[in-house]
């Protein structure tokens, strides 16, 4: 796992969910533990995308666990 994107990635987390991410768990279910709504979620793609400097694909919103958008995310980073 790359430590920075995961960093990168909860920092803007914690930006669109206002949630202390310190204690998250990776192999929970992310949509319970953030209790993200569908415009949070829209948000969260476009500041990652910000961030990034990436356009991601849409099938990482399929991603239940945060290990699991985090290795689609560092396979879409590889390209």
């Amino acid at each position: 796992m790359d430590y920075e994107i995961k960093g990168r990635v909860l920092r803007v987390l914690n930006q669109v969910t206002g949630k202390d991410l310190d204690n998250f768990n990776l192999d929970g279910d992310l949509a319970t533990q953030l209790s993200l709504d569908s415009i949070m979620v829209v948000e969260l793609f476009a500041k990652l995308e910000k961030e990034l400097g990436i356009e991601l694909p849409l099938k990482l919103m399929t991603a239940r666990t945060g290990k699991v958008f985090l290795e689609m995310l560092e396979s879409e980073l590889k390209g």
